[in-house]
């Protein structure tokens, strides 16, 4: 009791620091350790200390370390605005204002800054704001709420809720949760799949992670302070699965968009493991670099140094690891044009879904629960017959509609695809159901693309069902993709800033895709500037720019193959992989009016580009 009344009390300076001392913390974990029916929680629940209690619990600071909560007045007047929080006029956090949840003000919480004297901070917009400082994470009611309501503990620096059996699992389904909106009042969530039953779980552990750092999450790559967490978030995983004695084979790792980013990371150690994906972020710099991001998550340095997704999935792939993969070509910011190019490659498959990035889980979810009660072992196969087929053709694209039989026809609730293979690779198509049930067909957004998709290997019709079924047809004839449009050859290799010989490189956006040849030599780590120059032949010998110095860190000689279509995303992914500040592009040939367009949209903010032989530079390149 007397503890309970030492947190009710107001804290002293002297006694904050006892509180947020180690003994403080130790204790406060204690206590929030112990059950939730216990008497002590009881009575903290009672008496409305639970919040402050979880302050003091909270991640233990560096000294000279602090949390923030910024609440910004007015958002009306700056709604769709960006914002920075300054202090001693640098930038510690900023983001684009949007409507707080109704009835709450705005609020950004757990801005990590480096005093408690507010008067060293300001706001660059003409709103009013009111600043709060402390040693402890801040939280709101609603997040206590969600906390309690779906079962989550805190352990040491990790926070997890357990699910379905835990006491003699033989199986084990970890979960990482995706983003939510900047402004809730529930920042911090968790992937709970409640379509899961406990019948489903029976014989399954399942965890669900909850990536509590930072203002909205730090992909639980890096805690409050900017440290690693690999080794905390390994050790729980690794604790419980070691403590249940399960089989490496018998686990899942499963996230969406930012939780299928950090499921790629957490699997590192469990090859047998499988993964479920969907429309993770293959590259954190280049997904960062977006108003929303900017300010914040772009900013934080840790998160480059961590390594990629894209390099651990590519090492993944190389291991022939068991992963299902939902995509849409319409999220060039995740893909990376990784996944879409991607092929001949063992236990992969990838499932295109139409629609943007937000819209694949929730288009998918008979599928994915498909995957995940089969994992669990509720796996039921039946047959069914295609007994007709026909093809469309339309511009660069090619649709398929299949008549399907009279049994299969009134399966309901299923995701249906088209299916076959790109080498051991397995490729599937989300199809659209007709109003008669019996016909399932490709529609536009879903049409297929000679130029790279393995029409001529489409074999099935498959169609995956929420409770674990599926129901697959033999095509009755081989799809032909005709020879209008000639299949391309598509590199789905990783950029690279050194090379020996030239690379190729593909870039892909919705439905349009680009070829480029580079060669690209780093000469000066220390440099602040990536120089591109766009040649006829990358083979033939450039000349760096007069200007540039020894400010270019990174000189690359690229061919646009295809005319200049995605010449900017080529651009900005040469810049933010060389991790400068600085991008100079440099065209050499005629000046070209189509070139001039497409390279003043690169979305980079210290950009110049200038055309060799006419000496003539472009003006307000990167300011959007």
């Amino acid at each position: 009791m007397a503890l309970i009344h030492g947190f009710k009390r107001s804290i002293t300076k002297a006694g904050r620091a006892a509180a947020y001392s180690p003994a403080g913390l130790e204790v406060a974990r204690a206590v929030l350790a112990s059950r939730a029916d216990s008497p002590v929680r009881r009575i903290i629940k009672a008496k409305g200390l639970e919040g402050r209690i979880r302050r003091v619990a909270s991640e233990s600071l560096p000294q000279g370390l602090y949390f923030a909560k910024l609440t910004l007045g007015n958002w009306e007047a700056w709604k769709g605005q960006q914002f920075r929080l300054l202090q001693d006029g640098n930038v510690v956090y900023g983001n684009v204002v949007e409507p707080p949840a109704r009835g709450f003000p705005l609020e950004y919480r757990n801005i990590m800054v480096t005093s408690d004297d507010v008067s060293r901070f300001a706001v660059d917009i003409e709103a009013p704001y009111e600043l709060k400082i402390g040693r402890g994470a801040f939280t709101t009611r609603q997040q206590l709420a969600y906390d309690e309501q779906y079962g989550v503990e805190q352990h040491g620096d990790v926070f997890y809720s357990l699910r379905g059996n835990t006491t003699n699992p033989k199986k084990m389904l970890i979960t990482f949760p995706g983003f939510g909106p900047s402004t809730t009042r529930i920042s911090y969530a968790v992937s709970y799949l409640k379509d899961l039953t406990e019948t489903d779980l029976q014989d399954t552990l399942m965890v669900c992670f909850q990536d509590r750092y930072l203002v909205a999450g730090s992909y639980m790559m890096v805690d409050n302070a900017g440290r690693p967490l690999e080794s905390r978030v390994r050790g729980a995983i690794e604790g419980l699965r070691s403590r249940f004695h399960i089989d490496r084979k018998e686990m899942l790792f499963f996230g969406a968009s930012k939780g299928g980013s950090i499921a790629i990371h957490y699997a590192k150690d469990y090859p047998d493991a499988a993964l479920l994906l969907a429309v993770p972020q293959m590259n954190l710099p280049y997904y960062f670099n977006k108003p929303f991001f900017k300010d914040n998550l772009l900013q934080n340095r840790a998160l480059r140094d961590v390594g990629q997704p894209e390099d651990r999935l590519r090492r993944y792939f190389a291991e022939g690891r068991k992963i299902d993969y939902f995509y849409t070509n319409s999220d060039e910011l995740s893909n990376h044009s990784l996944i879409e190019l991607a092929s001949d490659i063992p236990n992969l498959s990838k499932y295109r879904i139409n629609g943007g990035h937000s819209e694949v889980a929730r288009a998918a979810l008979p599928a994915m629960l498909c995957i995940i009660r089969r994992f669990l072992s509720h796996r039921v196969e039946e047959q069914s017959a295609c007994e007709e087929m026909r093809t469309f053709r339309h511009d660069q694209t090619l649709q398929v509609q299949v008549r399907i039989d009279a049994e299969a026809s009134m399966v309901t609730g299923a995701n249906w695809f088209i299916a076959g293979s790109s080498g051991r690779t397995r490729f599937l198509q989300l199809m659209t159901e007709h109003s008669y049930h019996f016909v399932k067909y490709t529609a536009g957004e879903q049409s297929l693309f000679p130029a790279y998709d393995p029409i001529d290997q489409l074999s099935q019709v498959i169609a995956m069902k929420a409770d674990g079924t599926t129901w697959t047809g033999a095509l009755p004839e081989a799809v032909k993709p005709g020879t209008k449009i000639p299949k391309k050859s598509l590199s789905s290799q990783a950029l690279t800033l050194d090379t020996e010989t030239t690379q190729d490189y593909a870039v892909l956006d919705g439905d349009t895709f680009a070829r480029f040849r580079y060669r690209c030599r780093t000469l000066a780590p220390d440099g602040d500037t990536m120089e591109i120059h766009f040649v006829s032949d990358p083979e033939a010998v450039i000349a760096g720019v007069e200007d540039s110095g020894p400010r270019t860190a990174c000189r690359a000689a690229v061919q646009a193959v295809d005319g200049w279509a995605l010449a900017d995303i080529a651009a900005l992914r040469f810049v933010i992989a060389a991790g400068v500040q600085r991008l100079l592009i440099v065209v050499h040939g005629d000046t070209d009016a189509e070139a001039a367009e497409v390279l003043s949209a690169v979305d980079w903010e210290d950009t110049s580009v200038v055309f060799a032989d006419s000496r003539e530079v472009l003006a307000g390149v990167g300011q959007h």
